[in-house]
């Protein structure tokens, strides 16, 4: 039977493999210069093998990633104990090609803020400790820098004029948050597009959802809730899209929408 990859290890191995490639190094080349053999780190990249530590390290000085390769050995380490729909969800977020998130109550989590998603995880978790919290904050915020590096699908969020209002944590706080936003506008990392309070459309009110498109497989959902999130297809697919469909339709254009931004902004100035 053949060897099935690790699903955790899935993320670093696809980022050693570039990591080598963009150094111009040849598996024999990065095995010589780190005492592993080519078949062993081919294994690695290929996700048949967790590495340990020491590779890691060495590795680093060969290729000079400056710490992005002990990230991400740090993330799969961290997704071992995560939840089967927690890695599935990240997986399929990092292989997209186009995700569509609405975001009803809070800054959809890829672009969030540190300390924007701190109070989120503090107040959504008053028994976790300080340690955990830190590592979910830890993990979100390297959401949309690993989505970058990974695959870059192209990321559009629709947000409810509520949530640039909103005050999470403080006027600092805030204040970071939507200057964050407004950033990755204008770079066009992220459209952004909010809908206004005064809009009569609710069909987006039954809660957060992303939609996550492919360029060789069928279009999935992934809904949100209190215990985490799960991904969906079939009906449920087509019902959620035909929403986004018309809360882009009910959205300011990106003008507009930046309009608001930059006044909420100015009011916590």
């Amino acid at each position: 039977m053949p060897e099935q990859p690790l699903e955790a290890w899935i993320a670093f191995g696809k980022d050693l493999r570039r990591f080598r490639r963009q150094r111009g190094a040849t598996l024999d080349q990065l095995a010589a210069r780190t005492g592993y053999g080519s078949s062993t780190i081919s294994k690695y990249e290929n996700a048949y093998r967790c590495p340990k530590r020491d590779f890691v390290d060495k590795s680093e000085k060969v290729l000079g990633t400056d710490g992005d390769l002990l990230r991400s050995w740090e993330d799969a380490k961290r997704a071992v104990h995560d939840p089967d729909w927690h890695r599935k969800v990240v997986t399929s977020e990092e292989e997209a090609s186009e995700i569509k998130m609405w975001s009803p109550f809070l800054v959809p989590g890829p672009l969030q803020t540190r300390d924007y998603a701190h109070q989120i995880f503090r107040d959504g978790g008053p028994l976790d400790t300080a340690e955990e919290i830190s590592r979910l904050v830890d993990l979100r915020v390297g959401r949309l820098r690993a989505l970058q590096d990974r695959n870059s699908p192209r990321l559009l969020a629709i947000v409810s004029e509520a949530v640039i209002r909103a005050m999470i944590g403080s006027a600092a706080v805030m204040r970071a948050q939507l200057e964050h936003l407004l950033e990755l506008d204008a770079a066009r990392a992220a459209r952004i597009l909010v809908v206004p309070t005064d809009s009569s459309y609710h069909g987006g009110a039954s809660g957060p959802f992303r939609l996550l498109s492919f360029k060789d497989r069928a279009t999935l959902v992934e809904v949100e809730h209190a215990s985490g999130g799960e991904l969906l297809s079939g009906e449920t697919v087509t019902r959620l899209t035909a929403v986004y469909g018309e809360l882009q339709t009910w959205a300011l254009p990106p003008v507009a929408s930046r309009q608001v931004m930059s006044e909420a902004l100015r009011r916590l100035a």
